[in-house]
Parts: C-alpha cells; sequence; structure tokens
C-alpha cells in the first residue's frame, strides 16, 4: 500500500493529531558487565562468553552507541514528526530486544533469547517497512487515544501490523527469522539440543534447566545480533529526512558494517544455512555447532 492511499475516496489521510513533545532518548545503553543470576552454570557461562566472544560483545556495544547516535538526528526541529515517531518507535523495541538478547545469551539462556532475537527483527522489519506503508501508522494515530464510553477506558487498539514482505524479501534477516521462531517455539529437535545437547540415536542424557557454556549457540546468537543491528543502522541511512545522519556517524555505520562482515567471515564459527533437501523443503543446516572451543565441530540439520 503506498502513501497515496486515501481514507475516502480521493481524499488524502490528514496529518497525525499528535506532536511528538518531549522527546527522550537514552544516553547510553550499556552491556552489564556483571553476572545478573546467582547460580554457577550462569556464571560460568557469563565468564567463559566474554573470554571467547569478546570481539562479538564489543562490537555489539559499538553498534548500540552508534545506534543512540544516529537517532538522536530525529530530535531536530525539522525532523521532529510523527512519521519519525513511528520510525523511531520500531527501532527503539527493536534495539532493546537485541540488548535484552544478549543478557540472556551471556547467562546461558539460549532457547529464551530466541523468542526475543525473532521479536527484534519484527520491529526491525516493521521500521523498515513502514516507509512504504506509513499511512497504516498514520491511521492509527488517528483512531487511537480515544474514550471508550461502555468501559470508560481509553481506547488505543491494537493496530496490527506486520511487516512480512519485508522479512520474505531480505535474506539477511530472513533465515535467522525462520530459524529463531523454529528454535523458540517447543519443536522437539531445537528442544533436544536445549536439554541433551550430546543425545544420539540411542542416549538422552537430560539436563534439566541446562545453562552451561555453549559457543556454538554463543556464536550464533551474538553474530545475528550484530546483524539485526547492522540491518536498523541501514535502514536509518534510507530515511534522510527523519534522521538526518552527519557523515561522521555515518563513517562509523559503515565501519561496523564492515567488521561485523569481517567477523562473520570467520570460517570457524559456528553459523547457519537454508538448505533444500530433495522434496524442496527448506531446512536449516548448523554447521561447526559444539559445546566447547576445544570440541570436534558437527553439522545438524533440521
Amino acid at each position: 500500500m503506498s502513501t497515496a492511499s486515501t481514507l475516502f475516496g480521493d481524499l488524502p489521510i490528514a496529518a497525525s493529531p499528535q506532536r511528538v513533545s518531549g522527546m527522550k532518548i537514552l544516553e547510553q545503553l550499556q552491556l552489564p558487565t556483571e553476572p545478573i543470576y546467582s547460580d554457577p552454570a550462569s556464571n560460568d557461562s557469563w565468564r567463559q562468553t566474554g573470554f571467547n566472544l569478546g570481539a562479538d560483545l564489543r562490537l555489539i556495544q559499538s553498534g548500540l552507541d552508534i545506534s543512540l547516535e544516529a537517532v538522536n538526528t530525529g530530535y531536530q526541529p525539522q525532523s521532529r514528526s510523527m512519521v519519525m515517531a513511528g520510525y523511531a518507535s520500531q527501532w527503539s523495541r527493536s534495539l532493546l530486544s537485541i540488548a535484552d538478547a544478549v543478557l540472556l545469551i551471556r547467562s546461558g539462556s539460549y532457547q529464551s533469547a530466541m523468542s526475543i532475537i525473532r521479536q527484534s527483527i519484527e520491529s526491525a522489519a516493521a521500521f523498515r517497512g513502514l516507509k512504504e506503508e506509513i499511512e497504516e501508522w498514520t491511521r492509527w494515530t488517528h483512531e487511537a487515544f480515544s474514550t471508550h464510553t461502555e468501559t470508560k477506558a481509553t481506547e488505543i487498539g491494537i493496530g496490527i501490523y506486520f511487516a512480512g514482505s519485508v522479512i520474505a524479501s531480505e535474506e539477511s534477516i530472513r533465515n535467522i527469522y525462520r530459524a529463531a521462531s523454529d528454535f523458540g517455539r517447543p519443536n522437539f529437535g531445537p528442544t533436544s539440543l536445549f536439554v541433551a545437547n550430546e543425545a544420539t540415536h540411542e542416549k538422552y542424557p537430560l539436563h534439566f534447566g541446562d545453562k552451561s557454556f555453549h559457543i556454538g549457540w554463543s556464536q550464533l546468537l551474538l553474530g545475528w545480533a550484530n546483524m539485526i543491528l547492522n540491518f536498523l543502522l541501514q535502514t536509518a541511512l534510507q530515511n534522510p529526512n527523519e534522521f538526518p545522519i552527519e557523515d561522521s556517524t555515518q563513517s562509523k555505520i559503515n565501519t561496523f558494517q564492515e567488521e561485523v562482515d569481517q567477523l562473520l567471515s570467520d570460517p570457524n564459527r559456528c553459523y547457519l544455512d537454508e538448505f533444500t533437501d530433495p522434496e524442496g523443503r527448506k531446512r536449516h543446516l548448523l554447521t561447526n555447532f559444539r559445546r566447547q572451543p576445544s570440541d570436534a565441530t558437527s553439522r545438524i540439520l533440521f
């Protein structure tokens, strides 16, 4: 649906009735440096993640810092519109989800991070999709915050929006979204890796509540976090009217993208590919999957 869409015949949708006031932006979004859980497994996972994946964590922190620097440009008077607010609302949700996911990953809660990664992608896709479907947001702003007489409540409404076409068309996030969705649900295959990592056809060594360090999951998930951060920053660059990012910040974004590409190009990292079998089914193929850096790597097909 284009921005030329109308509510009544050829009448254009009026601008949102609200104005952006009191815009607050975090001065910094600092990743925690100390573990939040007290159990030994989580503490060990926190320590080992910092030791083995320090480069990933530093790059994520850099991406968060650059993101705050970029979104601050939306506060300029010429940019401070409800269109900018629509974009920034989704950007904010995605960015905080990434930070929350990293906290869980460092703590060894890999299964919990999957659902948050999926949530982050949905918000990131909404940020990009709204450029072509901004009338969906504008229409909601006209209908929201009214008074519901029967319940004496403020009626906000759900305002359903899902940028599925963006996810489907962007390979960089499409495969992550599919995998995070499948792995975050109670499907038997991923569940077996979360609770019985050494399972075979002959045995199923159940580890209830396993939060032990796993370098394969850590590399995969932290890599995804960096890819989503890059997707968000590239989306911001596509909206210069709402986010007039200065050349110095653009240079940081370009450097960040190069560093993400370099980090993920390591052939020894755990990564996920889409594998199409003879029946035409698209499946997930995990490569270089292992618990400890010293373990032999394996490939897992879902």
